[in-house]
């Protein structure tokens, strides 16, 4: 297998060929725990999903235990998702890929050393800040805050160890030995630079010390956009910009739409969550720069469709087929999240749909699909190099990746036309709000389909990479490693 995925751009720079087995045996231990505890909490988000969807066919399900209510397993494995999974996820592929991308090892001698010490640190300060602040919630101390449920210690904790792996990738990109930045670059650093001030900020404002009520709401707006669209999404897009050309052998399609797609992604992430005001006791020029920005953002993303979907596929073969699935399918994903949100934040729309099912169908995209699905392709990409050959039970992957594809389906879909028609029956006042619940009865009991399946695509990607670490420790115990 060849060992030479990621930097071929040396042969057009001008460099040497990167001594890429050096760069991957530097970041293996922690890229591999990184993604390995990521799967873990995805695995426990994925059940705390299936359990939720089946509380709101069976209420009286878990009845009987008074901790496990809706209300308090619903932050949970939102929380899990957003910062057990996806947030770790992110951090494991924006480690390999800045890696790769700078053309150097984690440090040399002692010094790097150290430093998988100290990252290997953060990982554990990070793990256990989600295991105490989930805790924390299921014991009733969560924060109130939409997404910054944890408790002001454990958020803190969170922050912490982002900045102690988050220093270095920055450094690492000022010290690459690769001369040019490449796009995928660019998003890389974007993520790791606006991670600790979004989630900083807003946990100074709105938990650690609120400020006064009447601004909670605009600033956890903003939150929520930013942590989706400045922090998840980019790490997305850098491993698309660094993998797809890579994997289909081919270079950008229309590169220099690249610089402006990155510059109106950054201007107008921030502002992507205030359609969620649209209504509220706010200044009304929040409501229409969300409204603005919301439709807007349908430029940076077509931007980005031409550059990565326009490059032919031809070059893609073998086990390069699962991660360049994952990471076209990403794409796709991205594209239907644009069109939701703009459609989603205008008005007329919001004000017939804003308390249905098709808002969460909207953040289920946006976390399942735009965010997810390239961090697996990263994922299945990066383990075999890490390792040094081939690790993958194909059933396993392919099973992961068609059951992830049709329960996202299934999930986002069911979720459009139950909140299309509990916002129709909204806005009709002849319709009793009891018969608006039997309206929605069919469309919870199929998502509870649709969240046991990607609740075993889970499982799947679980057995796999098991499966491919013991391989590997077998490896090295019979070689003596």
């Amino acid at each position: 297998m060849s060992h030479h995925t990621l930097p071929h751009h040396h042969a057009e720079s001008g460099h040497e060929p990167l001594d890429t087995k050096a760069i991957d045996a530097s970041v293996k231990l922690p890229v591999i725990i990184l993604f390995g505890n990521a799967i873990h909490w995805l695995v426990v988000a994925s059940l705390l999903s299936l359990v939720l969807s089946i509380k709101l066919v069976a209420p009286g399900f878990l009845g009987g235990v008074s901790f496990l209510t809706y209300g308090r397993l619903a932050p949970m494995a939102r929380d899990l998702m957003l910062y057990g999974w996806a947030s770790q996820a992110a951090l494991a592929a924006g480690i390999w890929l800045m890696a790769r991308l700078c053309g150097r090892p984690l440090g040399e001698g002692l010094g790097g050393v150290f430093l998988r010490t100290l990252i290997i640190s953060a990982t554990v300060l990070w793990n256990l800040a989600v295991l105490l602040g989930t805790l924390a919630i299921l014991a009733g101390y969560s924060s109130g805050v939409e997404w910054l449920e944890y408790p002001g210690w454990a958020s803190a904790m969170l922050l912490l160890s982002f900045l102690l792996i988050g220093i270095w990738a920055v450094l690492l990109f000022d010290r690459r030995t690769t001369g040019h930045a490449e796009v995928a670059q660019w998003y890389l650093v974007a993520a790791f630079c606006w991670f600790p001030w979004v989630y900083g900020t807003a946990n100074l404002l709105l938990v650690w010390k609120p400020i006064q009520a009447s601004a909670q709401g605009p600033i956890q707006s903003w939150f929520c956009g930013s942590l989706l669209a400045l922090w998840l999404l980019p790490v997305a897009l850098a491993a698309a910009y660094a993998l797809l050309p890579r994997l289909t052998q081919n270079h950008l399609n229309r590169r220099h739409l690249a610089t402006l797609g990155f510059w109106m992604l950054l201007f107008l992430g921030g502002w992507n969550g205030m359609d969620r005001l649209i209504g509220g006791p706010v200044p009304a020029w929040m409501t229409s720069a969300g409204v603005v920005a919301g439709v807007l953002f349908l430029i940076p993303v077509i931007m980005i469709v031409i550059n990565l979907l326009g490059m032919p596929r031809h070059g893609v073969h073998g086990a390069k087929i699962i991660p360049s699935n994952f990471l076209h399918m990403g794409i796709y994903a991205l594209i239907v999240v644009g069109v939701i949100g703009s459609i989603s934040s205008l008005p007329s729309v919001s004000g017939a749909l804003r308390f249905t099912a098709f808002t969460e169908a909207k953040t289920q995209l946006w976390i399942l699909g735009a965010i997810s699905l390239p961090l697996f392709g990263v994922l299945y990409e990066s383990l075999p190099q890490l390792l040094g050959r081939e690790c993958w039970n194909q059933t396993f992957s392919s099973r992961h990746y068609i059951l992830t594809l049709v329960g996202i389906g299934m999930l986002v879909v069911l979720m459009i036309l139950g909140g299309l028609f509990t916002g129709l029956a909204l806005s009709d006042p002849t319709i009793s709000f009891l018969n608006i619940t039997s309206y929605s009865y069919p469309f919870h009991l199929l998502e509870c389909v649709a969240q046991l399946l990607l609740c075993v695509a889970a499982l799947f990607l679980a057995m796999n990479v098991s499966v491919a670490l013991a391989g590997d420790y077998l490896l090295n115990k019979q070689t003596g490693k």
